[in-house]
């Protein structure tokens, strides 16, 4: 599997901090998520949601709405106000950069509804290479950035042994009215995007809409297992979303946020990682 490449007794790095978010809506068969198959991004795994590292610029001041930085660090269970709030902003930032999504709006909307063309990329581009912040983005067309939109989902420990260890804090959010997900092109950002029906794919990965996840796989599609291009966390995110009634119902439950990280355990003589409840 991508996420054993190391061995036993191998410890890695300390983790960096990173957020994603977790982009749902309602599909025909049920509950689809947002996702990434990001070949080139191991430590968040290849088949993911939006997210990354977070950066000193998600500290820079913006008009905000929604729940207070003080209230976002008691709903993710920290006593880090300065680190909850970078959090958050990297969550946003991320999911704009990847997928063209904006969880902001002018002082009279909820959200925006074109973040359409050629300017906009630009500034995708832009905040993906950190030549701008998302606070600059924002800045530029005077938008306050709609923390309230953002829930939080899980938080999630790579394992010791892992060599780029990453403390992720995912958040959910359902697809904003009037908006739709779009690659960035440059530097192959986002190798693949796309809505991803949970239950279909846990079930049947063979129905995978994800054009690249059995490239070079010698088994047939039916057989594959999702394990290979997904980490932990994103497998279980998956069985949350699909048991979901519908995008609102997987918004609103309420979530377990202490952190998980799986072990690496000798079974049999093979290793095994084990996911501790």
């Amino acid at each position: 599997m991508a996420w054993l490449d190391r061995g036993v007794g191998i410890h890695g790095s300390a983790p960096r901090h990173a957020a994603a978010v977790v982009v749902v809506r309602d599909g025909e068969r049920g509950v689809e998520a947002l996702m990434l198959h990001r070949p080139e991004r191991p430590s968040l795994g290849q088949l993911s949601f939006p997210g990354g590292l977070l950066e000193p610029s998600d500290d820079e001041p913006l008009v905000w709405s929604g729940p207070r930085p003080t209230e976002w660090a008691k709903r993710l269970g920290s006593e880090d106000i300065g680190l909850s709030r970078r959090a958050v902003v990297a969550a946003a930032r991320r999911a704009f950069v990847e997928t063209g999504l904006l969880f902001a709006g002018s002082e009279g909307d909820i959200v925006a509804e074109n973040v359409d063309g050629a300017d906009w990329m630009l500034a995708r581009e832009q905040l993906c290479a950190l030549d701008i912040s998302f606070a600059e983005v924002l800045a530029n067309r005077l938008f306050v950035f709609r923390s309230e939109l953002l829930r939080p989902l899980a938080r999630w420990m790579t394992s010791d042994f892992v060599h780029q260890r990453v403390d992720l804090r995912y958040f959910a959010a359902v697809l904003p009215v009037g908006q739709h997900c779009a690659p960035l092109t440059p530097r192959g950002q986002g190798a693949w995007l796309g809505w991803v029906d949970a239950g279909t794919l846990l079930e049947n990965p063979g129905e995978s809409p994800v054009p690249a996840l059995f490239a070079g796989h010698h088994g047939s599609r039916q057989e594959f297992d999702l394990g290979e291009v997904a980490n932990p966390g994103v497998q279980v995110i998956l069985e949350l979303i699909a048991q979901a009634g519908s995008a609102i119902a997987f918004l609103s439950a309420r979530r377990d946020l202490t952190v998980r990280t799986p072990s690496l355990e000798v079974r049999d003589g093979d290793p095994v990682l084990v996911l501790k409840s």
